[in-house]
């Protein structure tokens, strides 16, 4: 199979590389480590899967990518290879077309295994579902408590009152099954409502 890696880790890409091409029944592994040439490539040899990550130092995500490609009718199959697995991540993954969705902690030899069922044509992994999802709002109330804010300057930056604001937390907080912010941010955190720091 012909592949091409994006990876913007130099060491893990270029590893990585290496690995996949000392495996039997890889005939090529190109490796790039930016947007543009991944779309350059993309355009000069004809790849039977693509492996993308999605967090880049670049305006642009792996997710923009995938649609980039999708939009221009590009109907190779693509794998997300990352190290957040987190629950929306996945979602939109598979909300885009992708086949797979790894975690870059994954052992060579399952890797292969999983490339081998892609390259036939299936998707491994079902989207996840998400169980009333948080709203927009109660995105931006969240984000703007755990990143310091108190409840009256969050009110006072939305245009709600100190009282809606309680309302949305106690959605929240039901919503995610905790009990406090702290709570509430390590659980939006591990459902990729709020993204790691790179």
């Amino acid at each position: 199979m012909k592949l091409l890696l994006l990876d913007d880790h130099h060491l893990f890409g270029q590893s990585l590389k290496c690995l996949l091409e000392d495996q039997a029944g890889v005939d090529l592994c190109d490796y790039v480590d930016g947007p543009q040439a991944f779309l350059d490539q993309v355009g000069r040899q004809d790849y039977d899967i693509l492996l993308v990550d999605i967090n880049l130092k670049a305006d642009l995500t792996g997710f923009d990518l995938i649609r980039q490609l999708r939009d221009q009718s590009n109907q190779t199959p693509i794998v997300i290879l990352t190290a957040y697995d987190l629950t929306n991540y996945q979602s939109l993954a598979f909300d885009l077309g992708v086949q797979a969705f790894i975690h870059k902690s994954v052992e060579i030899s399952d890797l292969m295994d999983r490339l081998i069922e892609v390259q036939k044509g299936r998707v491994l992994t079902a989207k996840p579902s998400m169980v009333d999802p948080l709203t927009p709002r109660e995105i931006e109330i969240l984000q703007k408590l755990v990143q310091g804010q108190s409840k009256k300057e969050a009110a006072l930056e939305l245009f709600i009152s100190e009282r809606t604001l309680y309302n949305h937390l106690a959605s929240i907080y039901a919503k995610l099954g905790v009990n406090n912010l702290l709570e509430a941010y390590n659980q939006a955190m591990a459902l990729g409502y709020i993204e790691p720091k790179l």
